[in-house]
């Protein structure tokens, strides 16, 4: 009983291409937010194809953005610790352009939100996952991923209502 050499031969290269070229600016997206200072958030994008290519695990069961988000976070989080020995002392601020373009409103609280709750909204709302899909990508149970994204739009509606009171 000859079973293929990998999955991606059952997915083909040209679907294999397709869905990289339907999912690569979310990809792209998630990596620029999610990158460890030091790393290109492209570099960080491309080796998530790279990834899903090599592996051929995605049967085409669910979405495929749902599941190269979870590659994507695998990525970043691998970069982060081969970056966590490396750290360097800088004499300036660097900008996190994720939510530069609004210093008030959503994207300023948005990033104040704790790290693992933004990650949870931005799956949900930026990247359109399913909250089963959230919890996957996060390693978590999907009622830990609803809890946690209600706890960050609670705190999000709680610091924009504070914002609209002092405007």
């Amino acid at each position: 009983m000859g079973l293929p050499r990998s999955r991606a031969e059952c997915l083909g290269p040209d679907r294999a291409r397709e869905i990289a070229e339907e999912c690569y600016g979310e990809v792209l997206a998630y990596c620029r937010r999610h990158a460890p200072a030091g790393h290109d958030a492209a570099d960080l994008a491309q080796e998530t194809f790279l990834r899903f290519v090599r592996a051929g695990s995605y049967a085409e069961r669910g979405r495929p953005i749902a599941y190269l988000m979870r590659v994507a976070r695998s990525v970043c989080v691998d970069a982060s610790r081969e970056r966590r020995l490396e750290t360097v002392s800088l004499d300036f601020e660097v900008a996190d352009d994720s939510y530069a373009h609004a210093e008030t409103g959503l994207g300023a609280a948005l990033a104040k939100l704790p790290g693992d709750m933004r990650e949870a909204v931005e799956l949900r709302f930026g990247a359109g996952l399913q909250m089963n899909e959230v919890a996957r990508t996060l390693g978590i149970s999907r009622f830990s991923a609803k809890r946690r994204i209600d706890a960050a739009l609670k705190l999000l509606a709680e610091e924009l209502e504070e914002g609209d009171l002092d405007g």
